[in-house]
């Protein structure tokens, strides 16, 4: 029997799952997209070459990534289309049903039941091979409203991550585009998120993250100011200067001679007061 055209739309955030790429492939040829691309011209493509089965992979689906698989079957109404996600909810799972998902599967999955109902499509569609196409009626449906917060979950477990690297290596030369791909999102993204999660961009967390660690390293009296400055990061000592005076009120001397003087305050067991010993 012809084997139908899988084309899997890629909805996730931090990539399609592996599990569901291996057993799709495995027994069917197999077109892999993102949800940016222009599912139109796809279909247009692979219609011409033999019948199409979509499958949507989504990990936290939200009001953006759903819109798309809605919009696509209003679209392309005679398209059968599955469903993967690794969140679920009964209204999801109600949404999905209402929408005239062919099938719906929470992650993970389990292969024979993916094999099971591409098969069971790919039968009725070679069945019907030749036959005029059916006239279908798709009625959008609203929404789910939990879809509306999904999305900030994932951008919470990519802020996580970049700030838990951002730590780790804030004596290197940070780049906004590598953090993002090593997060599974892109420089926009990821800026976007935590502006949401800090309330400030992301060089200007990491600026932070290098202001907050110099104050830590400059109580040690032995790292020179100019030895601080490169261990967080910044290889203009003037510039380094003015940055920690801009953030803190003071240059990186004045804020450790500060600190010591308060420190040997509060280890003395007097104070001078008026010409008397006073005892604190």
């Amino acid at each position: 029997m012809e084997k139908s055209t899988v084309v899997l739309v890629d909805a996730t955030q931090y990539g399609s799952d592996p599990a569901i790429v291996r057993v799709i492939e495995r027994e069917y040829p197999l077109v892999y997209v993102t949800k940016q691309d222009d599912l139109g011209r796809v279909y247009e493509t692979q219609a011409a070459a033999g019948r199409v089965i979509t499958c949507f992979d989504f990990d936290f689906p939200d009001i953006a990534s759903l819109s798309v698989l809605s919009e696509a079957k209003q679209q392309f109404a005679s398209v059968p289309m599955l469903m993967f996600t690794e969140q679920h909810s009964e209204a999801l799972a109600v949404w999905a049903l209402r929408t005239r998902i062919w099938d719906y599967f929470v992650k993970p999955v389990v292969d024979n039941s993916v094999t099971a109902s591409l098969d069971r499509l790919n039968r009725l569609l070679t069945e019907s091979s030749g036959r005029a196409p059916r006239r279908t009626i798709s009625h959008k449906q609203p929404l789910p409203d939990d879809a509306r917060f999904q999305k900030h979950r994932g951008e919470d477990k990519a802020v996580e991550v970049a700030a838990a690297y951002i730590d780790q290596h804030l004596a290197e030369k940070l780049m906004q585009t590598k953090i993002a791909e090593l997060c599974g999102t892109n420089s926009y993204q990821l800026s976007r998120a935590f502006k949401r999660v800090y309330g400030i961009t992301f060089q200007e967390y990491i600026l932070r993250r290098r202001i907050e660690k110099a104050t830590e390293l400059l109580r040690n009296n032995s790292a020179s100011v100019i030895d601080v400055c490169w261990a967080v990061g910044f290889h203009d000592a003037s510039y380094f200067t003015k940055m920690f005076q801009r953030h803190t009120g003071m240059t990186p001397s004045g804020y450790r001679h500060k600190w010591m003087t308060s420190r040997k305050e509060a280890t003395l067991p007097f104070q001078l007061s008026t010409g008397h010993l006073v005892k604190l």
